[in-house]
């Protein structure tokens, strides 16, 4: 998704031409998921032809998340896709706190870098740090260490994303 360039932003007085169009650039969503993308590749491209994917799943436990099914759900996507399920799942519970802490997320990054799987699963955006500033520096520590962060991606046929 794009969103356009406040003019005031590119007020280039040494032009002699004020540019007709407007510009645009990547919305903040956009750009991380588009960086998430790349990490994931690389991570995938870094490995080995033939060996299996190992991944660890990450639930954010928000309020009405029924967590067992949640593992459940990223456990059996995985399979789908032909990866192994390490046995360890995270799981961080909100704080009451403006900011929510995930010691559990860290955790789950810190087991994937140390290579002890290959990346971590996780229902969507919202289950990372609420900041992107702090999500894009755990996706460029990650990629520094051959890792990635998924999301469960709807598949059509015999799932709830069909219905």
């Amino acid at each position: 998704m794009l969103q356009p360039v406040p003019a005031d932003e590119f007020d280039e007085s040494w032009l002699w031409w004020r540019p007709r169009d407007a510009r645009f650039r990547p919305t903040p969503h956009a750009r991380l998921n588009a960086l998430r993308r790349s990490v994931f590749d690389d991570a995938l491209a870094a490995i080995k032809p033939g060996r299996r994917i190992k991944v660890s799943t990450y639930v954010f436990a928000d309020r009405g998340v029924d967590v067992d099914a949640a593992h459940a759900l990223l456990k059996q996507h995985a399979r789908e896709r032909g990866w192994i399920v390490h046995r360890e799942c995270f799981t961080d519970e909100p704080t009451g706190d403006l900011l929510p802490v995930r010691p559990q997320f860290n955790l789950a990054c810190r087991h994937a870098g140390g290579g002890f799987v290959d990346g971590v699963l996780a229902i969507d955006r919202g289950a990372m740090p609420s900041t992107d500033e702090a999500y894009e520096a755990y996706l460029r520590w990650l990629h520094r260490h051959r890792a990635f962060i998924a999301v469960l991606q709807p598949t059509v046929g015999g799932t709830q994303w069909t219905d």
